[in-house]
């Protein structure tokens, strides 16, 4: 569990270091449209397809020691869905990104916000992957191992 929260603060605070050497501010990777997208849909998604008790089970069962094979299997299913359905989504979001600034080519002013729609949901999946699906996939698999 150290070693989870110990990768975490590394992961953050690279991307924080990141951003801050380029000459950007944390704030500009705020997208609230970005964030519904790619971080609450995939979420009530899944918890609706597999239903809110096995959702929450799944993710305690990444951090239980005595679980039982078959409750492991069902909870690396969870992410394995919950995983592909966050990068569709980001997709999903990419392409609305450009096509409203398609739609929008002859206003300047559209394309900038359009286009980090694209850019930030994709970055958005990639850390709720990173952060969040992927250190439970570790869990259950060394757990099923074990």
């Amino acid at each position: 569990m150290v070693r989870y929260w110990l990768s975490l603060l590394v992961f953050l605070a690279g991307i924080t270091l990141t951003i801050y050497t380029s000459g950007g501010l944390v704030l500009f990777y705020l997208d609230i449209p970005s964030l519904i997208i790619v971080g609450i849909c995939p979420f009530l998604f899944v918890s609706i397809l597999f239903g809110f008790k096995e959702m929450v089970s799944s993710f305690s069962v990444s951090f239980k020691e005595d679980v039982e094979k078959g409750t492991l299997l069902e909870a690396l299913n969870f992410f394995s869905v919950y995983g592909k359905t966050t990068w569709i989504a980001g997709f999903i979001a990419v392409l609305i990104g450009v096509i409203a600034m398609l739609v929008a080519l002859e206003d300047k002013t559209a394309l900038g916000p359009n286009m980090a729609l694209a850019l930030i949901s994709m970055l958005y999946s990639g850390i709720i992957h990173v952060v969040i699906i992927t250190p439970c996939i570790i869990f259950i698999k060394r757990r099923l191992k074990a």
